[in-house]
């Protein structure tokens, strides 16, 4: 027989439902597991779709989604020179090669970035934020973090903290996995 989560409330969330559901479904599976990867992957979801809706309601340029402003504010935080190389790029976003190509070639397209040739490497480009959106990502980073402060209100400081300590353990594991 499956554990039952010892939190979950009455009425609950739709992760709870998904529980309730599978536990009638394969009763001898311990389903447990899905009460954190289950949240986890839609808390990510739902997050995200807050976050893009916001960029996309933003005056001045449009930043397309979420990974779009997480590769720009990668840039952001490299200063004082704001270049990376794409191999940079794809270790700190864990994205594909392709999906990187994709959205370096939109932001280059729409002025976000530029693409030089490394002077350490000529073999390498170097990734850089252009003038114009370091300018505009600084009226942008305050709103940013407003809004996940925010999201994350609704939990107490000490209960974010263990939320931060839980999260890192697990990203820890996963991130070191083979």
């Amino acid at each position: 027989m499956s554990a039952k989560f010892e939190d979950e409330p009455s009425g609950g969330d739709s992760v709870d439902a998904m529980l309730r559901q599978s536990r009638l479904q394969w009763p001898e599976l311990d389903v447990s597991s899905m009460a954190v990867i289950g949240r986890l992957l839609r808390a990510a979801r739902l997050t995200e779709e807050v976050l893009a809706d916001r960029l996309r309601r933003r005056e001045g340029r449009t930043i397309a989604n979420v990974g779009d402003m997480d590769l720009l504010l990668a840039l952001r935080r490299a200063a004082p020179s704001y270049a990376l190389t794409p191999g940079q790029l794809m270790r700190s976003l864990i994205v594909s090669s392709a999906g990187l190509s994709g959205r370096l070639n939109r932001l280059e397209r729409e002025g976000w970035i530029t693409r030089t040739i490394s002077p350490e490497d000529r073999r390498s480009t170097r990734v850089s934020l252009t003038e114009q959106a370091l300018a505009e990502l600084d009226t942008r980073i305050e709103a940013l973090f407003a809004l996940e402060r925010e999201l994350v209100s609704v939990l107490e400081p000490d209960e974010r903290a263990t939320v931060a300590r839980a999260l890192r353990k697990l990203l820890l594991s996963l991130e070191s996995a083979p």
